[in-house]
């Protein structure tokens, strides 16, 4: 199959996807006159197999809307790898340049790795000497990027004296402290109070990216005991539902 060279070409072959999928018996569907530059693009490209040969779109009239025409062997690709889950699609979302290998790298997890083989995996041996740029400049932008794609992983230093000696990836799970069972650990993801609430958190030091434990609750779970930075905090029911973490699987 000929590699696609844009991002656009991907997002307009994931929509095509939808269309099939809605109307598969259909042999030609309506685009907007925005996706002129992608259609033309797809006419040149080759689509290709052991015993088939053929272009993503055979045909294209442009006029109000773009008609464009696609053979039964293109539909059966678009549905197979473009429905917009996918995995080339969900790459295709992603903005940082380090995110794709990120996201190979994550399809068996819980993955430990130490900086070093890290580094050799994304091709940066020669940059970044110490790990508080690495960590920094590549990994979390990395895992903010994939959390856009629902892909959520926790990363857990492990340190022999004060050297990191390995990174563990581990996938997490985000809920709200209300859900959250005794004892569980979690990084606060987003806060979705409004004042007043929102600043008598953040004077807790209830912020994003924050570590925080579940320490107990009420039985009629009315109230929650939570521990952030070595602080035991008090919440209310509604306040611990408005604080969303990921939770270590």
């Amino acid at each position: 199959m000929e590699v696609l060279n844009t991002k656009e070409s991907i997002f307009l072959l994931s929509k095509l996807a939808t269309l099939v999928q809605e109307n598969p018996n259909n042999e030609s569907y309506f685009l907007e006159n925005s996706y002129k530059d992608e259609v033309n693009d797809l006419l040149n490209k080759i689509v290709s197999s052991d015993n088939l040969k053929t272009h993503w779109i055979c045909w294209a009239k442009f006029e109000d809307m773009i008609e464009v025409g696609i053979n039964k062997h293109i539909k059966q690709v678009l549905l197979e790898k473009f429905k917009p889950n996918s995995g080339i699609v969900k790459i295709a979302r992603l903005k940082n340049s380090y995110s794709p290998k990120f996201f190979e790298l994550f399809k068996t997890l819980p993955l430990k790795i130490t900086p070093e083989a890290l580094k050799r995996e994304l091709g940066i041996v020669d940059k970044y000497e110490r790990y508080y740029d690495f960590k920094k400049k590549v990994i979390l932008p990395s895992l903010n990027d994939l959390e856009k794609i629902d892909i959520n992983v926790n990363l857990i230093e492990i340190k022999e004296g004060k050297k990191i000696t390995y990174l563990l990836f581990k996938q997490g799970e985000k809920m709200r402290v209300n859900e959250m069972k005794i004892g569980e650990v979690g990084i606060i993801k987003k806060i979705t109070a409004t004042e007043p609430f929102k600043s008598r958190l953040f004077s807790l030091g209830i912020v994003k990216g924050e570590k925080l434990r579940l320490l107990k609750h009420t039985i009629a779970k009315n109230t929650y005991e939570i521990e952030v930075n070595k602080s035991k905090i008090a919440l209310r029911n509604e306040e611990a539902k408005m604080i969303i973490v990921e939770v270590e699987k």
